[in-house]
């Protein structure tokens, strides 16, 4: 696992695959490349697909990053060193990271593939957003950061017919998760350019030119549809995929589907590539 400098660290990335039209997958939170285990390889046999542990997540080492516009950043740095227009494929902060980059550097993005991001989600949050915070925050106080992150888990990968992914979990995925807590609870501390991207004006997302697949998991609850709905009406060019019997670990509880969504998207025809 090779790694790439960018503004003051260094990133670790993974590079499968061959092509002339890469595809970059970019986590969210509590996890690192390694989320992708399951969905990479596969994709790899079409193709040349990256994914990079975020600053501060998995082997790239950083401090907790509040600050998203620093994740931003990072990766623009990671795009403009494939040096290509990419098919970028952003899960959950991570689509809010890729959203962020695509309606900024709109030159460095082919494709872009939006999972389950929670788009402006403080300012839209519902009572269980709200409440998951508070639990979250006292937990941490108390110095049970395990316990604290659980909240945070057990509420991002909710179904709404009852239960979550994290718990249904086999346990290495459940571990993992947890070893990457420590940015989490950071990132629940408020900010101005924190997690939800409540800093990027909805307005800005016109300014996004790739074609947008944008999928939703058929068992998350209401609240991802409503933050979805409240932002593709400012997309050029939108497409909704509902993934059935998925919650917000879309890639984790249906792989074979999440595959063939993203291979749809990164065989779509782009005007002038």
């Amino acid at each position: 696992m090779p790694d790439l400098d960018v503004a003051g660290t260094r990133l670790h990335y993974l590079d499968e695959g061959s092509g002339e039209s890469p595809l970059l997958l970019v986590h969210g939170s509590s996890t690192d490349a390694t989320t992708w285990d399951g969905v990479a390889p596969e994709l790899a046999e079409l193709g040349r697909v990256l994914r990079y542990d975020r600053r501060g997540y998995g082997r790239s080492e950083h401090r907790p990053v509040r600050d998203h516009r620093v994740h931003a950043r990072d990766l623009v740095g990671v795009l403009e060193h494939i040096g290509v227009p990419a098919t970028v494929v952003g899960w959950s902060s991570g689509g809010n990271i890729a959203l962020a980059v695509a309606a900024r550097r709109p030159e460095l993005v082919a494709r872009l593939v939006v999972v389950e991001a929670p788009f402006h989600g403080l300012r839209h949050a519902d009572s269980a957003v709200l409440a998951t915070a508070l639990r979250l925050k006292i937990r941490q106080l108390r110095g049970q950061r395990e316990r604290a992150a659980e909240e945070f888990l057990r509420f991002g990968s909710a179904f709404r017919s009852g239960g979550n992914g994290y718990d249904q979990a086999p346990e290495p995925i459940r571990a993992g998760l947890l070893a990457n807590s420590g940015p989490v609870l950071a990132e629940w501390d408020p900010h101005p350019f924190g997690v939800m991207h409540e800093h990027l004006p909805t307005r800005a997302l016109g300014r996004i030119t790739a074609p947008v697949t944008w999928v939703l998991g058929g068992e998350s609850p209401p609240w991802m549809r409503k933050l979805h709905d409240r932002a593709v009406s400012r997309l050029r060019s939108v497409e909704t995929v509902t993934i059935n019997g998925a919650g917000h670990l879309v890639h984790l509880d249906q792989p074979d589907a999440f595959v063939d969504t993203v291979t749809r998207a990164w065989r779509t025809p782009v005007v002038g590539l």
